[in-house]
């Protein structure tokens, strides 16, 4: 009932332009419910998509009535059940970019791809994630990390300002000179101290990228499984020497038509074109099944993950940094990544990826909450099965996964994106005493009764 009345208010407060919708029958409703992931989708009482920043603020201040956030819907956490609603920005979208100051501010739902389009444009360009359906503003929040990071630094570390609304209800600038505190923790936990409107992030001239016009060189060496240990010890010196200008992924997949288990490398090199397949020649020398390369414009730079990016499926994605490159334990995720398909062929869209990326530059200014900026290597697992009797298989294969590549770390030591996880340890997200500590004390400050999620409570 107070959900009921609750929507009958919002429909005469808000823009002409929000849409309201509380009909779970109704196709515009259901097509507004679709996120990356189906695993645990509940169904709210309503979803409003507003249009503005006055729509966004008057329905975060109403916190009384529980709700959720969905900007590009890749969230596990994105999802609420009757008695709630989602506040859905899709709609509400603008990239200003300021080329001769080098900022660009981005307010809303917009998403990794319409970032990068706008800002390449005006011949400029930022931190980008690997998925083009990703949403911005949370992707900076939750730290930001790509290929691109040795490049231009953390995500979190290139925002200069950001628009927050309290749980007070109270819309607040934070930057290094009003709310500096607050500023900090958004800075890579974000999304537990407030709704985040907009922020301001640094931008770079594409020729960061190594070309005039942002191109770089990217390509992709396709092996049998049983190649493996030989893969790994090319990687593994590829690691070790990497430079600002190299990164990549070693890619555990298991392909259609066959979905036969393979390992792709996909190296990136950001300097002259023609050097690419010089550097990473010792690839080509393993004679790969097949191999080929190209020059993507920064917007089209994870085009190629576009199979994965599309809404519904029952998938989960997870992130968790490592300390070195070991080649046993990469030999034992192979296992695992081959045991999952034997006993689970419905898993065969599943995938274990390793990137590395160089550390960001060194006069890079790190004065945020994210914690992990040292790391520069990723286990990325996308666990994704098609029915539902699966998924149980699927999420232990996962935990294995992880595990074979934390071999011979401490517990102490392990690492978690603070986005990819709610359920292990926060210390993981957050290691520094210090600033774990300060991050609960703002929490209290600014969110005492968690109106943005428990965390840190």
């Amino acid at each position: 009932m107070a959900l009921t009345h609750f929507i009958a208010e919002l429909r005469g407060a808000l823009s002409a332009e929000a849409c309201v919708l509380s009909d779970p029958t109704k196709e515009d409703f259901q097509l507004a419910l679709l996120r990356w992931s189906d695993v645990d989708v509940k169904i709210p009482g309503a979803i409003v998509q507003v249009a503005n920043e006055s729509d966004a603020v008057k329905l975060a201040s109403a916190h009384r009535t529980p709700f959720v956030l969905v900007c590009g819907g890749h969230s596990l956490w994105s999802t609420i059940g009757p008695d709630g609603f989602i506040l859905d920005l899709t709609k509400y979208k603008s990239v200003q970019v300021n080329a001769a100051e080098h900022q660009v501010t981005v307010a809303g739902g917009v998403l990794m791809k319409e970032f990068a389009t706008a800002l390449a444009s005006a011949g400029e360009c930022a931190p980008v994630g690997n998925g083009n359906t990703i949403g911005l503003i949370p992707y900076c929040l939750g730290g930001g990390i790509g290929v691109a990071t040795g490049l231009m630094g953390i995500a979190c570390d290139n925002i200069r300002s950001a628009k927050i609304v309290l749980a007070n209800g109270q819309l607040v600038v934070a930057n290094e000179r009003q709310h500096p505190e607050l500023f900090w923790a958004i800075k890579g936990a974000g999304y537990y101290f407030g709704l985040i409107l907009e922020i301001t992030l640094a931008t770079y001239p594409l020729s960061v990228f190594g070309t005039p016009e942002g191109q770089h060189w990217i390509g992709n060496y396709l092996y049998p499984m049983d190649r493996a240990a030989e893969v790994f010890k090319v990687v593994e010196s590829l690691v070790a020497t990497s430079s600002s200008r190299t990164a990549g992924l070693v890619m555990l997949i298991a392909p259609p038509p066959h979905h036969q288990p393979m390992i792709a490398v996909v190296p990136h090199y950001f300097g002259d074109l023609e050097d690419g397949p010089k550097v990473f020649k010792e690839l080509a020398a393993l004679g790969p099944m097949m191999q080929s390369e190209k020059a993507p414009h920064v917007p089209n730079l994870s085009d190629h993950l576009d199979f994965a990016c599309g809404k519904g499926g029952l998938r989960r994605f997870n992130l968790t940094g490592l300390q070195e490159f070991k080649i046993e334990n990469c030999l034992q995720l192979t296992e695992v990544f081959q045991q999952l398909l034997e006993s689970c062929p419905d898993a065969s869209s599943s995938g274990y990826f390793i990137e590395w990326h160089c550390l960001p530059p060194h006069d890079m200014v790190r004065n945020s909450a994210f914690s992990h900026q040292s790391v520069h290597l990723w286990l990325h697992c996308l666990s994704w099965c098609q029915e539902q009797t699966s998924l149980t298989k699927v999420f232990e294969s996962e935990a294995r996964a992880i595990d074979a590549m934390r071999q011979g770390t401490e517990p102490d030591s392990y690492i978690d994106l603070p986005h990819g996880t709610r359920t292990h340890p926060i210390e993981r997200r957050f290691p520094d005493r210090d600033t774990l500590a300060k991050l609960r004390a703002l929490k209290k400050e600014f969110d005492p009764e968690g109106t943005f999620t428990k965390e840190l409570l």
